[in-house]
């Protein structure tokens, strides 16, 4: 199916917008990062040092997510999903730092 606006910014169909790893891993940070983020904050839990910096234990957790999705071979989209799950982590980690910054009590 051809849409002459997607042309005109370069996209050649719909479906590649869809299958774009940008795309991909926005979407996994919003769909699939929900249910991986809070097992790993579980086993980060059970560390007594990171027990009671949860914000400095989920950017430790999407720095070492990240290194994975650049060190494995692995397929695209996939590295796509992995790097979503990943800013999920860092978005979790920023989160305090914003609300003290911004004056917005959470």
């Amino acid at each position: 199916m051809k849409i002459p606006i997607l042309d005109s910014i370069g996209l050649k169909s719909a479906q590649s917008a869809f299958f774009d790893p940008a795309v991909i891993a926005v979407l996994s940070s919003a769909l699939i990062a929900p249910y991986i983020v809070p097992r790993i904050t579980g086993i980060s839990d059970q560390l007594p040092i990171l027990r009671t910096h949860a914000s400095i234990a989920s950017g430790l957790a999407g720095v070492i997510v990240f290194g994975l999705a650049g060190s494995i071979k692995m397929p695209q989209l996939l590295r796509s999903v992995v790097i979503g799950i990943a800013g999920a982590f860092i978005l979790t980690a920023l989160i305090p730092i914003y609300n003290s910054v911004s004056g917005v009590k959470p």
